[in-house]
């Protein structure tokens, strides 16, 4: 565990300020640590099973003298998405961000910047509710960046099926969807919390500072919408391309009807001679041969005619 005493104005390593009661403190620590904690704190059983166990769920809950609040982070990497999940536990005087044993990806970035803007944050006139701002506005940030990248790649996406569709793009398109609704689903989540936030049922927020977490929520629902329109644009994305490839079938159906057209005619004229019939009396004529391959050839060069007039080749 490590943090930072805005009371004595130093950094802590290891042990909480003591007494805690008379310290404005951040501390930031991981699952295996909160055990240790709940006893010097008085926090409720049900968030500590919350901090130890990943069950996808964020929550908002204020408790008599402190919030606590669970929020989901991903991370998205071959199709397949990483729930990582961080807690917060915020009162009058303290704040303790709860991570995951090991981070990785964004929410490791995340917690390098938090880290970094806990010193930065004593000569603000409330560090700590700067740091629980910094907190939702650096998750608002990464999900922001992650909506523009998949939006990125869903136009790409777009610009390939319009140009040349592929059977391999039906595979990228299920890829995308699952992606944009997970983070829709979280980002919904998220925006039941910025409202919670602003409700502020133990009065945590200093008036002054509100417009802070009120633009929290409205960017918070904003990102929701933002999600909600590239989760339709997938569906788009599967429409059109089932559009092209059936467009694409059909167009390789037709250069096959045409082929058997030309083919067709000749080959029932070969058929017709085949037969052998000892009175065919085409059989013992010297122009026979000849005779048969000129009417295949007529009859390919008017049916190409035919096609041409009716713009079929």
């Amino acid at each position: 565990m490590r943090g930072y005493d805005f009371s004595a104005g130093k950094v802590f390593d290891g042990n909480l300020p003591a007494p805690i009661q008379d310290s404005d403190f951040v501390a930031i620590c991981n699952s295996n640590d909160i055990h240790s904690l709940v006893n010097i704190f008085g926090w409720d059983e049900d968030t500590v099973e919350e901090c130890t166990n990943l069950d996808e769920t964020v929550r908002y809950t204020s408790y008599e003298q402190y919030d606590f609040i669970s929020l989901i982070y991903l991370e998205e990497e071959g199709g397949t998405i990483y729930q990582q999940e961080v807690n917060i536990f915020f009162a009058k005087n303290y704040l303790v961000l709860v991570l995951p044993a090991e981070t990785a990806g964004r929410l490791s970035k995340l917690a390098s910047r938090i880290a970094k803007a806990v010193p930065g944050a004593a000569g603000k006139t409330a560090p700590i509710l700067y740091i629980y701002y910094s907190i939702f506005d650096s998750l608002a940030t990464d999900f922001s960046d992650m909506l523009e990248g998949l939006e990125d790649e869903m136009e790409a996406l777009s610009e390939n099926i319009e140009s040349k569709p592929s059977q391999g793009q039906s595979k990228e398109i299920g890829r995308l969807r699952r992606v944009a609704y997970a983070y829709k689903k979280q980002l919904r989540a998220l925006s039941y919390i910025g409202g919670q936030i602003l409700m502020d049922k133990n009065g945590l927020l200093i008036d002054k500072h509100m417009r802070y977490f009120r633009n929290i929520d409205t960017r918070l629902l904003k990102l929701y919408d933002f999600a909600d329109s590239l989760f339709d644009l997938s569906n788009e994305l599967l429409h059109a391309y089932d559009s092209k490839f059936s467009a694409q079938m059909n167009e390789t159906v037709n250069k096959l009807t045409v082929i058997t057209l030309f083919f067709g005619p000749p080959t029932l004229i070969a058929g017709i001679y085949g037969m052998n019939f000892v009175n065919m009396p085409e059989l013992g004529w010297i122009f026979g041969y000849p005779a048969a391959l000129g009417l295949m050839a007529i009859v390919s060069i008017f049916i190409y005619i035919l096609l041409k007039k009716k713009k079929w080749v």
